[in-house]
């Protein structure tokens, strides 16, 4: 630095070692903290970054009062913020420090420091120390304002030099990790894209799969919920966020997409999704984990808006699809199970043309053809959702912000071509297809309210009375034998993957205190269970139960006692739910009261394992008051059978009260 060797220069030095020094810059393009989508550097926001330099033809470390502009007005650095902290570092311990365009930048709109090989004297200061004419001090030594000056530089040198460590990706200071989850079809993709996203910021991010069935019971961990998730649809993850009630917070609506499609060797050509239900053998996903379950009912909604279809037809349509797919479905089902079925069998399936295309690039013999209905198909379009505990919201929010960054780079919309997908437009893979327009998206959370009821499968305790008022006569016969009867008919309507347990109840019926006895476990009705299925085994004990009739009626303990066994056994691939029949109102005089009944039904309630009670009448004698109260404390639904003819066709009525109800 000039021809005088000082500390100065020394300092100088410092300066233009650390700005070559590879490990104290960033590299271009990089964005160690992910923030600052604008551009903007917090700690130089006017100029873009650090200034190390004033006006051009005058020593560029020089204000014009002759104090360095690396300092403010107070004597502190200008990196600092107003509380003595680096201005350079967010308020979540991050660095802010590098814009978006190429990290710690020296000055905008002038040569950096690093590009003149360190920090560059005046244009027109000559070889003079800091653009300063060089006096020879009458006293032989330098004069104090000069110190000074060195002082100040050194310390700027020194702040700056540390600005520029802690913005480097390298040298994060602190690097926070993000748990991130998503749908089984996307997590390889996305992990890769992650990898250079950790590389890029100073987040690391952790993928990993999660069926849309166990999301909600991640969601409600608490602290340990997950930072990010990838559902597959917005409909998925407007479905899960109401289960766990909370709002649904979007860090991009759309990271990639891809067409609903039908897929088989020998699919004949569609017009409608109507059709599609049609097809027989046909296999779809449960609603319950994947949106391709959804994808045939949003698809049929559109000929009832066009006014093909009947909003009646539509759901007798549903039911039988529903039915269809419940006896079908196989305990271990996925995608790549159901192509596989295809592929062996001929079957049709629904699937994404992602999927399709994965499993016919890694089965090279593969005769499966994919198709869309003439109508147009719907589009799965993978949002990404801000999952993160209340504390860490923010976090996620720059975090999902940064790998939003680096899923729409060069590298990340390669990795997600390569993996099948469509960008978010639907461009970039495949043939062009046609998007289903729908008209009133209520119509379309009615449908998929009803398709749930009927299309996830079911998973029930049902507690019968045999309180001593069920022998009572209705229309040639007792009211248990009407029970025995409505019940054997009931179990041939379940599909084969429907779970059933049965508990009798009256006063003390276990003994000790205890109103109920199991007459049956929760099981698949299609298990083995003695000398046949678990679906004659329940018969058997629905009839043996109910012909051991009398005491009183224990419904408040029973109807607890069976929440809460059902509620730890939760199943999250199935509707759980209690069904509790009886003829009579609590006369157990050791009993809870129904107060204390609702009051324990809303503290257990726990929106990651939701069970409902649906409660059914047996004749007018019923407390239908207080079956109706503890049906609306679980959002469960209530039936009153007030003759022997409904009595028969109790188990059918009530769900079809359940479907009316989830479509209001």
């Amino acid at each position: 630095m000039g021809r005088h060797s000082s500390d100065g220069d020394r300092a100088g030095n410092e300066w233009s070692r650390s700005e070559k020094n590879p490990a104290a810059r960033n590299q271009a393009g990089q964005n160690p903290a992910g923030q600052n989508p604008t551009g903007q550097n917090p700690a130089g926001r006017a100029t873009g970054g650090f200034r190390a330099a004033g006006d051009p033809g005058r020593p560029r470390a020089e204000s014009d009062t002759g104090r360095s502009r690396a300092a403010s007005d107070t004597g502190r650095s200008r990196a600092a913020s107003d509380t003595g902290r680096s201005r350079a570092a967010s308020d979540t311990g991050r660095s802010r420090g590098a814009s978006d365009s190429g990290g710690f930048r020296a000055a905008s709109g002038s040569p950096r420091a690093s590009d003149t090989g360190g920090f560059r004297p005046a244009a027109d200061a000559g070889d003079d120390d800091f653009g300063f004419e060089h006096r020879e001090p009458r006293t032989g030594r330098r004069s104090p304002w000069l110190w000074g000056i060195v002082a100040l530089v050194v310390v700027a040198a020194l702040v700056t030099g540390f600005v520029i460590w802690k913005t480097s990706t390298s040298g994060c200071g602190e690097r926070t990790k993000v748990a991130v989850v998503s749908d089984a079809a996307m997590t390889n993709a996305l992990s890769e894209v992650a990898r250079q996203a950790s590389k890029d910021s100073c987040f690391d991010f952790d993928v990993k799969t999660a069926a849309g069935a166990d999301v909600p019971g991640l969601m409600t961990q608490g602290a340990a919920a997950p930072d990010l998730w990838v559902a597959d649809s917005q409909v998925q993850a407007r479905r899960v966020t109401t289960q766990v009630r909370r709002e649904l917070d979007l860090v991009s609506p759309s990271i990639a997409s891809t067409p609903a499609v039908v897929v088989g060797s020998d699919v004949p050509e569609l017009q409608t999704w109507v059709d599609v239900m049609k097809l027989p053998n046909l296999r779809t996903g449960s609603p319950i984990d994947t949106s391709t379950g959804d994808a045939p009912i949003i698809g049929a909604l559109a000929a009832v808006d066009a006014g093909e279809l009947t909003n009646e037809k539509f759901t007798e349509a549903m039911t039988v699809l529903a039915v269809q797919q419940n006896n079908a479905r196989l305990q271990n089902d996925s995608e790549g199970a159901r192509l596989n079925l295809a592929d062996r069998e001929g079957v049709p399936v629904v699937t994404t043309e992602q999927q399709y295309q994965q499993f016919v690039r890694t089965h090279p013999g593969s005769e499966l053809k994919s198709s869309v209905p003439e109508s147009g198909t719907v589009t799965l379009d993978y949002p990404l959702v801000n999952t993160a505990a209340t504390a860490r919201q923010e976090v996620a929010a720059e975090a999902g912000a940064a790998l939003v960054a680096a899923l729409d780079s060069e590298t990340g919309r390669k990795a997600l071509a390569d993996a099948g997908y469509r960008d978010p437009e639907g461009n970039g893979v495949g043939e062009p297809v046609k998007r289903l327009q729908l008209g009133d998206p209520a119509s379309v959370d009615k449908a998929l309210r009803q398709w749930q009821v009927l299309g996830v499968p079911i998973r029930s305790l049902v507690v019968q009375d045999t309180s001593g008022s069920m022998a009572a006569a209705a229309g040639g016969a007792t009211r248990a034998e009407l029970l025995i009867e409505a019940s054997k008919t009931g179990l041939k309507l379940f599909p084969n993957n429907t779970q059933i347990g049965g508990w009798a109840f009256s006063v003390d019926k276990g003994g000790n205190g205890q109103d109920w006895v199991e007459m049956a476990p929760i099981k698949r009705l299609d298990a083995p269970s003695g000398r046949g299925t678990h679906r004659e085994a329940l018969a058997e004990a629905v009839e043996d139960g109910l012909s051991d009739l009398g005491g009183g009626t224990g419904l408040y303990d029973t109807t607890l006692a069976a929440f809460k066994k059902v509620q730890d056994t939760y199943d999250p691939n199935y509707s759980n739910s209690v069904i509790v029949m009886t003829d009579g109102q609590n006369d157990d005089p050791n009993s809870i009261t129904l107060d204390e009944l609702l009051a324990e039904l809303k503290r257990l309630e726990d929106p990651a394992r939701p069970v409902l009670v649906l409660t059914i009448g047996i004749s007018d004698d019923a407390d239908t008051e207080a079956l109706a109260k503890i049906a609306e404390a679980t959002g469960g639904t209530t039936y009153v059978a007030k003759d022997a003819a409904d009595i028969r066709t109790v188990f059918v009525d009530a769900i079809q009260a359940r479907v009316a109800a989830a479509g209001r």
